[in-house]
């Protein structure tokens, strides 16, 4: 078997790039070196096997550095080609545990072949990282020099998030793991969007990682991630084509308008049911004295409405009228609002009663009291000249 040693000597190894698309920007925004070793009989071995046996010999520094070198040599062509192409290059997070400045720099190569220090992109996995003043220094030294600091694999592990501001990352890579089976997936989906609100917020760009279907792509998208990279956008080559990208970008925008067609008909399918409801409602009572036992009245509604998981009604004092309305079991910890409890700091009361049309429908949640997929719709009604507002929870 070849030892690290040799393949260090002999420079047995082969650089691949995997692109990394901007869908927001519809352009090859960059590509990630990934370092592979060469056997004897010339099979590649994995980055992760090849880093695992280089510390085993001791070699672990050395590669690194080696492979940021070798990457570097090797985009020098692409970057030729496209001066806007960004270089993504892994640092071993143990390596910056020990960092001292100028340990790694590569400054001077970057400079032979003319590379701006704003082209490359310099990922770390903070959670691996035990010295937070190591960590700081050394974002803040490349930093000052102008490269790009991305944070990687965030979401998985133990993901820091009050080191995002010791790092202070231009880009934020959603692990993998969160992105796969997100079109399926609503907690996937509510954590996606999170961080990538969360990015926004602070000054980073999202970049959903491990895309390997165009379903997964479309909802990266869809939760706000800019960038994305994955098997389905294309596999490591050691010199990646960009002809069919843009049909690629073309083809998540298509799924998205899908995916937003199709949220606006649903929407509007509650709508109408809503309003449905709402009229029978104000059919039903004509006075307030009558509402006080509306749920009475109503409870069948339950059972004959297969889509309803929970009515309520609320005035404008905040003030709920009468119990809950459920369906089914709920949770043995889930206590339901009754009579007189306070809506006053409930988003879709407040929006209702402040909207024009007097209506509003929220995004879709995990139900408390049955840990079902809903969205709470409220509707603002009139009985005897008094102004209400029904709540109907559908199960989605």
């Amino acid at each position: 078997m070849v030892t690290v040693r040799q393949m260090i000597d002999e420079r047995r190894f082969i650089i691949h790039f995997q692109p990394i698309l901007s869908v927001r920007g519809r352009t090859f925004f960059g590509v990630e070196a990934l370092i592979r070793g060469v056997s004897a009989d010339g099979t590649p071995i994995s980055p992760a096997m090849l880093f695992e046996r280089a510390d085993a010999e001791g070699l672990g520094m050395e590669l690194d550095r080696l492979a940021r070198h070798l990457a570097i040599e090797s985009f020098h062509p692409l970057w030729e080609r496209n001066k806007r192409l960004l270089l993504f290059v892994n640092f071993e997070s143990k390596l910056i545990d020990s960092y001292e400045p100028g340990s790694y720099l590569f400054d001077g190569l970057l400079k032979r072949h003319g590379i701006p220090f704003s082209n490359i992109v310099l990922e770390i996995k903070e959670d691996e990282i035990g010295d937070t003043a190591r960590l700081e220094a050394f974002c803040t030294h490349y930093r000052n020099l102008g490269f790009n600091i991305a944070l990687d694999d965030f979401g998985v592990g133990r993901s820091s998030f009050d080191r995002l501001a010791v790092v202070r990352p231009d880009i934020i890579k959603i692990d993998r793991s969160l992105i796969a089976g997100i079109d399926g997936d609503h907690i996937h989906r509510e954590i996606v969007h999170a961080i990538c609100r969360m990015s926004t917020n602070i000054g980073a760009i999202a970049l959903a990682e491990g895309v390997e279907t165009p379903e997964e792509a479309a909802y990266a998208k869809y939760a706000g991630a800019t960038l994305i990279q994955g098997f389905w956008t294309a596999r490591p080559t050691p010199d990646p084509v960009c002809e069919n990208f843009p049909l690629k970008i073309d083809a998540i925008k298509t799924r998205c308008d899908r995916l937003q067609n199709d949220r606006r008909a649903h929407t509007e399918s509650l709508r109408e049911q809503a309003e449905s409801l709402c009229e029978s409602f104000c059919e039903t009572f004509s006075s307030p004295e009558e509402l006080i036992g509306w749920h009475e009245a109503f409870e069948p509604l339950l059972s004959d409405v297969s889509n309803i998981e929970a009515l309520y009604l609320i005035n404008t004092s905040a003030k709920q009228i009468g119990p809950t309305l459920l369906r089914g079991k709920t949770r043995s910890f889930f206590e339901p609002a009754e009579h007189g409890s306070d809506h006053s700091r409930k988003e879709y009361f407040v929006r209702t009663l402040d909207s024009k049309n007097g209506y509003h429908l929220t995004a879709n949640y995990v139900s408390l009291a049955t840990g079902n997929l809903c969205c709470t719709c409220a509707v603002k009604i009139e009985i005897a000249d008094r102004t209400y507002v029904l709540c109907m929870d559908f199960i989605r």
